[in-house]
């Protein structure tokens, strides 16, 4: 019975203080939100663009870390079966961990320029 009644207490003297944490400050009148005129919003400077990307190594990168993350990931999935036939397990884990080995490879080939 004494647990209820710290309960009941502890709650009736946290109540208040949330509701009040909970409430807005009014705002003053002179900040309303209101949009900006069209000519203000669009005065900002312009950056010219690169006329040409440069070129990069992403895609031997994204070849390489494929095709080397997706033959570990399958040598790796085909040791774990028991069993006789373990060749759609191969497949998978090779095409899961090329995907991987792919973007990981494409991100830093990427970095690199030709």
């Amino acid at each position: 019975m004494p647990f209820i009644r710290i309960l009941v207490l502890s709650a009736v003297l946290l109540f208040p203080s949330s509701l009040a944490a909970q409430r807005l400050t009014p705002l003053p009148s002179y900040a309303v939100a209101t949009r900006p005129a069209l000519f203000r919003a669009t005065r900002f400077e312009r950056t010219q663009l690169p006329r040409e990307i440069p070129r990069t190594y992403w895609l031997e990168g994204g070849l390489i870390g494929g095709v080397s993350v997706g033959t570990m990931s399958a040598l790796y999935v085909r040791s774990l079966g028991e069993s006789g036939d373990r060749t759609a397990g191969t497949i998978a884990g090779f095409v899961l961990g090329g995907l991987v080995g792919f973007t990981g490879g494409a991100l830093i080939g990427g970095q690199f320029r030709k």
